[in-house]
């Protein structure tokens, strides 16, 4: 069986469109597969259980595939990579940070910070006195 002049014209035409094709799909399938993944948040510094020794500590970080990004609730901002740091207060003992990351298909994930603040702030006592005096009256 042999081909002739238009039947093999066909078939390129053929295995150019399907190879096209086939292209388009793999293509779209790869830049889905973000998306598919769902949000990711990576904290740079501190890491978790540090002990810090100042009243403030910046956190620096990267959230990918990523439209909000919070910190206890409170909205922060990120740069078009996804970049951010937040400055927030280290009281003494133990301090959790929770950064909360929403994709635009409304999925979510926490990651929790847990620091460790050594430095005591200054407190003033303020102490009220009280003079309690009883009067006895004799009969």
């Amino acid at each position: 069986m042999g081909l002739n002049r238009t039947a093999s014209i066909k078939l390129i035409r053929i295995g150019s469109l399907m190879l096209v094709a086939l292209v388009i799909v793999i293509y779209a399938i790869w830049r889905s597969l973000n998306y598919a993944r769902g949000p990711h948040i990576t904290i740079f510094e501190p890491l978790d259980g540090t002990s810090i020794s100042s009243s403030i500590v910046t956190i620096k970080g990267r959230a990918d595939r990523v439209n909000k990004l919070s910190l206890n609730s409170q909205p922060i901002s990120m740069d078009e990579q996804g970049n951010f740091d937040e400055t927030v207060t280290v009281f003494p003992g133990v301090n959790i940070l929770t950064l909360q990351a929403n994709d635009q298909f409304n999925r979510s994930i926490d990651s929790t910070l847990h620091l460790f603040g050594t430095v005591e702030f200054p407190v003033k006592v303020i102490s009220s006195s009280t003079d309690t005096t009883s009067s006895s009256t004799k009969k």
